[in-house]
């Protein structure tokens, strides 16, 4: 019974420091870029780079073309 009410300490510094280990994981990006909201490459806008396998379909990607004027672009990988 104890157990249960001693689950209320503060976590902030521990939340912390899994959050700042967290963030030090960097996953692999795709071949993929999106320029987005009119972005062109040569811009100074926002650019998107998707993780590698969590690439959106053909469709997501035409829809956000049409409806937020975004550019995929894929690379060429030698």
């Amino acid at each position: 019974m104890t157990d249960e009410i001693h689950d209320t300490e503060p976590k902030g510094s521990n939340t912390y420091l899994i959050l700042n280990h967290q963030s030090e994981f960097q996953p692999e990006c795709s071949d993929w870029k999106c320029y987005m909201f009119g972005n062109r490459p040569g811009g100074y806008g926002i650019t998107y780079f998707p993780v590698k396998g969590q690439v959106p379909n053909r469709f997501v990607r035409f829809m956000m073309k049409v409806c937020f004027d975004c550019l995929w672009v894929k690379e060429d990988t030698p």
